[in-house]
């Protein structure tokens, strides 16, 4: 059976590179059928066996508490679950579906993951029948969605519905959106804080408003239903960081210290977030001229590259928008360097306790081409367009026009046909 989920994930990638090129037109929805039974069968193939024991053990624990009127940030011992309620909520209607844990708890991500496919299309700057194929057929969803089950498509959905949003000019719901990617798993932050219009207070208002709200209901169904104590779950919100053990800086560093510093505890953790708060900055004035979802890109490109802790599903975090927004050379290589990293974490015949010094060497692959993508974004010029708000199409009226008389319109040809979508 491990032969034939490599086997599969190679034809994978394979069918995700060779739809780069056929630059075909695919219609959307068939891509998302695609999609969908791709993530659906390998989850089959892979779930019993292979599903890790964060989301096989300590996610079924978020639900059992939740059906028990229990918090699970109270309840759960540290780094189990340090999240707001919203999964929990969710993982509890999954239970109560009766399905065997491991299929149940990835039917929120494979819908998410099939939802980017249709937001991919709607993000992209061209070619969006082929970036959305691309995105239904690559690798590292499988391994991510399919086999983890993580929450990240569940965020990267609700954030990237959030960014369509902004640019349709409609920035309450978008941080609606952009509140409830937070509100499934804290690290969207990162793309509520990128997409904010420094030069638009009045905008901002309405996007961090918009944003409070589903984060705020989680905390208030909380203390109605599950006795949650707020001080105490902020306080583990904030106290989470990533595993420091295999990635990039970090790794190298373990690799040569004569100590084991490796862990959630790790020193590296403070000096990695530092890091990332300069990273993020550089990135975001960097990108400042650029549209909210080329500055989302850019953040999460540095964070991933500034990073001490690390997860194979952070890889996810630049996914979709690398395919929307990033060009076939730049893409295709991260999918297969993200996805072989990944593979390599999660099936055998490796491990990562035999692993550790090859996964540290190989980080250093996908973070270089994450660097390549903030170049290539950072090298688009800005549609100046692209920063003023979509404002609805209006005829003038001549002043001497009468009262009821017909006006005359260009016909329907002779309008310009480009769809100006409007950023922050």
């Amino acid at each position: 059976m491990t032969s034939v989920i490599w086997l599969t994930l190679a034809i994978s990638a394979v069918a995700t590179v060779a739809a780069a090129y056929s630059r075909n037109r695919v219609p959307v929805r068939i891509s998302i059928i695609i999609g969908a039974a791709v993530r659906v069968v390998f989850a089959l193939m892979v779930s019993q066996r292979y599903t890790p024991k964060d989301t096989r053990l300590y996610f079924k624990d978020t639900a059992l508490l939740v059906l028990a009127g229990k918090e699970p940030l109270q309840h759960l011992p540290g780094r189990e679950w340090n999240f707001l309620e919203l999964m929990p909520y969710i993982h509890a209607l999954e239970y109560k579906l009766g399905l065997s844990w491991v299929y149940a708890e990835k039917i929120a991500p494979i819908i998410a993951d099939v939802v980017i496919i249709w937001l991919v299309s709607k993000l992209a700057t061209k070619d969006a029948p082929t970036r959305a194929l691309q995105y239904a057929l690559n690798p590292l969803s499988l391994l991510v969605v399919s086999l983890h089950g993580q929450v990240e498509p569940v965020a990267l959905a609700f954030a990237l519905g959030g960014i369509l949003l902004l640019k349709r000019d409609h920035p309450v719901l978008a941080g609606v959106l952009l509140g409830a990617a937070v509100a499934a798993k804290t690290w969207p932050v990162i793309i509520l804080l990128a997409v904010l219009p420094l030069t638009q207070p009045k905008r901002i208002a309405q996007i961090v408003g918009g944003s409070l709200i589903v984060p705020m209901a989680c905390l208030y169904s909380g203390v109605v239903f599950l006795n949650t104590n707020i001080v105490h779950s902020v306080a583990r919100l904030l106290s989470y960081a990533g595993y420091v053990r295999l990635w990039t800086w970090s790794g190298t560093v373990l690799l040569l210290s004569k100590t084991n510093i490796a862990g959630y505890y790790s020193p590296l953790s403070s000096t990695g977030t530092a890091f990332i708060i300069i990273g993020v900055a550089v990135a975001l004035y960097l990108l400042r001229r650029h549209p909210p979802e080329m500055r989302a890109l850019g953040a999460l490109c540095a964070v991933l590259i500034c990073t001490a802790g690390f997860g194979p599903q952070y890889l996810l975090w630049v996914l979709p928008l690398a395919f929307a927004l990033s060009s076939d050379k730049w893409r295709n290589w991260y999918v297969a360097a993200a996805a072989g990293w990944a593979a390599i974490f999660y099936l055998p015949p490796f491990t990562p306790d035999n692993s550790y010094g090859f996964l540290r060497g190989l980080s250093w692959f996908p973070a270089a081409l994450l660097v390549a993508i903030f170049y290539e974004v950072y090298r688009q010029k800005p549609d100046e367009l692209s920063s003023v708000p979509e404002a609805p199409l209006r005829d003038p009226v001549p002043a001497d026009t009468e009262v009821g008389m017909p006006l005359s319109f260009p016909p329907v040809a002779s309008l310009p046909s480009e769809d100006v979508s409007a950023a922050s």
